[in-house]
């Protein structure tokens, strides 16, 4: 163990990893809690906490994000929730400042959807910064900083999204979702439409990621596994099942120093798997 971090008072319900490469490369953790507090962790600063947000959400915050815009002077933290409210101070996405923790703007139109993951989206064709929100039967992209609905993305055959992870190919953004019925929908951003589905066949899929540019890998929490998929023909190559005794939902790629590329998976077991693949 590096270290241990205390500051929260309740129970944790997530963690994410942070560089801000515009400045020295500076690391980040960014954390909620059952309180709805947030935290910002400054790892280069040995851990050290930045600030805590008070974010005032009626129930669990699952996803949040930190911001280090290239072409933006100020950087920014973005906070959702799954609660539902007329009043956008107990529901909505929120911005603030990341210098001081300040709030800046509610996203509008959010404050009546669940949302579940967030992830921040440069588009190049419009040189604008977007924030796409996965949330139930649909996903949201809203600007950063302009009262702007980009798209609203939704499919028949989707349900609760969980995940996702966007990429670039000739030069055309697209978005790749995991859903709760065993869809995985890649979108077209700049065109706004459904590019390819993948059924698995009603696994429930959490954490999914792009391990290279033939082969997604995503988390199947009833079958307490993660599959391997090839990207461009949606078959499943292998099935990963036995190893974690409880449903697996989350799955990370990471550089390991002695074995390169590999996988890390956790799952309601309590425990943490790494793979070398």
């Amino acid at each position: 163990m590096i270290s241990s971090l205390k500051g929260h008072k309740n129970r944790i319900t997530m963690v994410r990893y942070f560089i801000n490469k515009k400045n020295n490369f500076n690391e980040y953790l960014i954390s909620a809690d059952y309180n709805k507090i947030v935290i910002i962790w400054d790892i280069t600063n040995n851990y050290k906490i930045k600030y805590k947000i008070s974010t005032q959400y009626g129930t669990i915050i699952y996803s949040c994000l930190l911001l280090f815009p290239n072409n933006i002077d100020e950087n920014y933290v973005v906070t959702s929730t799954n609660n539902i409210s007329e009043d956008p101070l107990f529901s909505a996405s929120k911005v603030y400042l990341f210098n001081n923790g300040e709030f800046l703007k509610n996203i509008i139109n959010t404050n009546n959807e669940k949302i579940y993951y967030l992830l921040s989206w440069y588009n190049q064709k419009n040189k604008k910064y977007y924030i796409i929100q996965f949330a139930f039967k649909k996903i949201i992209i809203n600007n950063l900083l302009e009262d702007e609905l980009y798209s609203e993305l939704s499919d028949q055959n989707e349900y609760y999204h969980y995940s996702g992870f966007i990429y670039n190919k000739n030069n055309i953004d697209y978005l790749c979702s995991s859903s709760s019925n065993g869809y995985i929908n890649i979108w077209n951003l700049h065109y706004k439409k459904l590019f390819r589905c993948i059924n698995t066949n009603n696994c429930c899929l959490f954490h999914i990621i792009k391990w290279n540019s033939q082969y997604i890998i995503v988390a199947d929490y009833n079958n307490k596994s993660f599959k391997m998929i090839n990207f461009y023909n949606g078959q499943i190559l292998k099935d990963f099942i036995g190893y974690h005794n409880e449903a697996v939902k989350c799955i990370k790629k990471i550089y390991h120093p002695i074995y390169g590329e590999s996988l890390l998976t956790s799952g309601e077991d309590k425990s943490i798997k790494l793979w070398i693949i």
